[in-house]
């Protein structure tokens, strides 16, 4: 019985310092988690902060290019170099393109969503032109010119469409 009572005058003891022990574990375990958390928010609050304006800035790259895309002021700024429809067809299309590839880098700062908005855009736009110079009333390449900014007058162009869907994602951002 000695030996009993050893155990249980140890137990007095032991027990209480161990839920003691066991309390002071659990309350710095979730007081550590929790400035751990504090931290992390508190690093992206600061990576938002400083990626915001290089995010707006490719936003506003991609209405650029929207604009310059757009069939009424491509034909404004790039002038046929001669009559042939085709050619003036095919150079609307490559300057298109190369807007597009210069603007590529711009995806990895938008929405997977409005990078594709904006390559359905680019495409849809291509689209216009191709259909519009296969009326077979348009002749020459300033015929195809004046039936593009007629036929962006009277429907809805794609690039607009683009340029709503940036404009609803920044107002968002904001």
């Amino acid at each position: 019985m000695d030996y009993l009572g050893e155990i249980i005058e140890g137990l007095k003891y032991a027990l209480p310092a161990a839920v003691t022990g066991y309390t002071t574990y659990y309350f710095l375990n979730r007081f550590y988690r929790y400035e751990e958390k504090k931290a992390l928010l508190l690093a992206k609050s600061d990576l938002k902060k400083h990626a915001l304006p290089i995010r707006l800035q490719a936003y506003e790259r991609l209405a650029l290019f929207l604009e310059r895309i757009s069939p009424a002021k491509l034909v404004q700024n790039i002038k046929p170099d001669s009559d042939d429809l085709h050619t003036y067809e095919l150079s609307l299309i490559v300057q298109i393109e190369s807007e597009f590839e210069h603007n590529l880098s711009q995806q990895i700062y938008v929405s997977t969503k409005c990078w594709e908005m904006i390559a359905t855009a680019k495409n849809a736009t291509m689209l216009f032109i191709k259909q519009t110079s296969e009326d077979t009333n348009l002749k020459t390449a300033g015929d195809l010119q004046r039936a593009l900014i007629e036929r962006s007058a009277q429907e809805e162009v794609p690039t607009n469409i683009g340029l709503a869907y940036i404009r609803n994602e920044v107002t968002e951002l904001l």
